[in-house]
């Protein structure tokens, strides 16, 4: 029988809320381009809160290690799989908070020179990059992973079902409207593993658990 250790669950939990509430708290201007947000972001003050929101989501996107850890309990192709490609989507989601947050510390430390004399829609530019990168970026990855356990790991009907639909929707993040399904994905799924949950009947491989 493959076991996932609980940490698995709870490292999927931390990412999904945490580069979620950090995304969310950095208010990066994205979206439809509205001058109004983007010289609000460019006020100095609110650049500690931004920075801050944005270390939080870089230190939540590492609990994509421990999913990806636990899931390579699995074993052959679907355990590797999964374990790169969460290596690769926390590396990616780190890589877009340090965009995002990297513009908040040119803005501070360049000071009025560079808060007045870099264009609003270059500052939206590279900002609506770092949320790309930090958000949709791991999601393209992780629903992959969704989609091969879906495949391969002999979940639950239901689940293998939903396991798809938020995996596409996962890989078409960039679209936005598809967030709430794959969201509702990570904290069931997440929390499924965390609590311990398991499957017998008819697996191929089981999603049992250990402690973490």
């Amino acid at each position: 029988m493959d076991t996932i250790p609980r940490s698995a669950g709870i490292g999927l939990l931390v990412y999904a809320v945490g580069t979620t509430v950090g995304f969310a708290g950095a208010g990066g201007p994205g979206g439809d381009y509205e001058p109004d947000i983007v010289a609000g972001y460019v006020d100095p003050s609110h650049y500690a809160t931004s920075l801050g929101f944005w270390y939080l989501g870089a230190l939540a996107a590492l609990g994509l290690l421990a999913f990806g850890h636990g899931l390579r309990r699995l074993g052959g192709v679907v355990g590797e799989t999964a374990w790169g490609l969460s290596v690769a989507g926390a590396a990616i989601s780190v890589v877009g908070a340090f965009v995002g947050g990297g513009l908040v510390v040119a803005l501070a430390e360049g000071g009025d020179a560079v808060r007045q004399g870099v264009p609003h829609p270059v500052i939206y530019t590279i900002s609506e990059i770092g949320n790309l990168l930090a958000l949709c970026g791991p999601a393209f990855f992780v629903g992959v992973v969704a989609i091969v356990l879906a495949a391969r790991a002999g979940l639950s009907r239901w689940l293998a079902v939903f396991s798809v639909v938020a995996g596409l929707c996962g890989i078409l993040l960039p679209f936005y409207f598809t967030i709430p399904v794959y969201l509702v994905w990570a904290l069931v799924f997440g929390g499924r593993l965390a609590r311990g949950s398991r499957r017998t009947e008819g697996a191929d491989v089981v999603l049992s658990t250990t402690p973490a």
